[in-house]
């Protein structure tokens, strides 16, 4: 640590409220096609006409909630490791961390239609489908315990009610703090972070069972839940450079966050994308090695016709490309070149849950086809966009509500006067 030269009565005590109206052309482009989008969306839904354009625009829908889902459960991780690890340098962006974790009720809503409506959620996952005409297997039997409707749909409130909680929970003790100038929120969060992430680990990776690998009920992975939350840290901390480069941008966070809080989200951006790696080479090693033939479809299928280029451009877009670049220690004291591997880094995320997603839909894109069903793609446009668009309106709605950073945390000087 060293001395920026910044004091304490250099920060109101009220804090930096973000003039919402700075972003008022950008919110409202998000609502309109985020409301025309979600219009458009319902009507398929429930006006479809033809079942299979219902039944494709089901895994569109997923694909892109989960996308998002991800962004925000890694908003959460950050919180609550930063209060667990009783961290000093992130509390110049914590407030951030919180607004992104806060958008979990709204990625749990969104998911509602494909979980509410029979045809979209009997689409999606076989296993429901078969229970509901009665044709059971003797694997589905083995699994009946945990793969029954009722259990599933009280473990999706479990999830929801878990991750939501906690979020506003930690929120809530933060602005605590900034109207009283109290230190106890600060230890209240500390001790209970401690244990809310155990209840953070299941959840995630749970509902990373329940959501995406019960696509093919016959499938299973000992490492899923890990995989998906190496993507979602990553992805979460790639949205926190590009949300305080944009406040910068605007006036905000001036004072607070320097080049050196750059530098550590650039380590962190870089640490997980190494974890990422990992994470994935050992399933694919693990699958190689041992050939067990419910393990080794998933690759197999996500290596057939035109998935395999996909599969390929992970390899080098979600590991080699940041990995090299961010290794330079310059990227990440850059605004310019961090802020390119942050949208690179959500790019290569978002190919990652199409990947996980699609395959499940039908044969690849292959000979210039879209998938199996004419303007399939199409469909996954006007998810992504939609989810997208609501998202953002969200997301820069809740930004004016409070001050922008913790004004009265007792440690904000520590993390003003960070250095590497």
């Amino acid at each position: 640590m060293a001395d920026h030269g910044a004091t304490l009565a250099e920060f109101p005590i009220e804090g930096e409220r973000v003039e919402v109206s700075k972003f008022s052309r950008i919110i409202l482009i998000a609502a309109i096609i985020g409301g025309i989008g979600i219009v458009v969306s319902l009507a398929i839904f429930l006006f479809g006409g033809d079942s299979q354009v219902r039944k494709s625009f089901s895994y569109s829908w997923l694909f892109a909630c989960f996308y998002f889902f991800t962004i925000a459960a890694g908003g959460l991780f950050w919180v609550l490791l930063h209060h667990a690890s009783n961290s000093g340098w992130g509390i110049a962006v914590r407030r951030i961390m919180e607004h992104l974790a806060n958008m979990l009720p709204f990625t749990f809503l969104l998911l509602m239609p494909i979980l509410l409506l029979k045809t979209p959620r009997e689409a999606l996952y076989e296993w429901m489908h078969l229970l509901s005409i009665g044709e059971v297997d003797a694997l589905l039997a083995a699994k009946a315990p945990y793969l029954t409707l009722g259990f599933f749909f009280v473990r999706i409130l479990f999830y929801a009610f878990a991750l939501s909680g906690i979020a506003y929970l930690l929120r809530r003790w933060s602005l605590q703090q900034d109207r009283t100038g109290d230190v106890r929120p600060t230890f209240l969060a500390r001790r209970f972070s401690c244990g809310f992430i155990p209840v953070f680990a299941i959840s995630v990776t749970f509902i990373a069972v329940d959501l995406l690998m019960c696509l093919d009920y016959t499938w299973f992975s000992t490492m899923w839940g890990v995989y998906i939350f190496a993507g979602s840290a990553l992805s979460s901390m790639a949205v926190i450079i590009l949300t305080v480069t944009a406040l910068r941008s605007r006036g905000y966070l001036g004072k607070v966050v320097s080049m050196q809080h750059y530098h550590t989200m650039g380590k962190l951006m870089f640490a997980f994308t190494v974890f990422w790696a990992y994470i994935a080479f050992s399933q694919l090693f693990l699958y190689w090695y041992a050939k067990i033939t419910e393990e080794t479809k998933f690759y197999i299928l996500r290596n057939t016709e035109g998935w395999h280029f996909v599969s390929l451009f992970l390899v080098f877009g979600h590991f080699l490309v940041p990995f090299a670049f961010l290794l330079r220690q310059r990227a990440k004291k850059d605004v310019r070149q961090i802020c390119a591997a942050a949208v690179w880094v959500l790019f290569v995320h978002m190919i990652d849950i199409y990947w996980i997603v699609m395959p499940e839909r039908g044969p690849s894109i292959t000979k210039g086809e879209l998938l199996t069903i004419p303007g399939a793609l199409f469909l996954d446009v006007i998810a992504i966009v939609t989810v997208t668009a609501a998202m953002v309106f969200l997301y820069l709605r809740s930004m004016g509500k409070y001050s922008i950073y913790p004004a009265r945390d007792p440690r904000l000087h520590e993390s003003v006067r960070l250095i590497n």
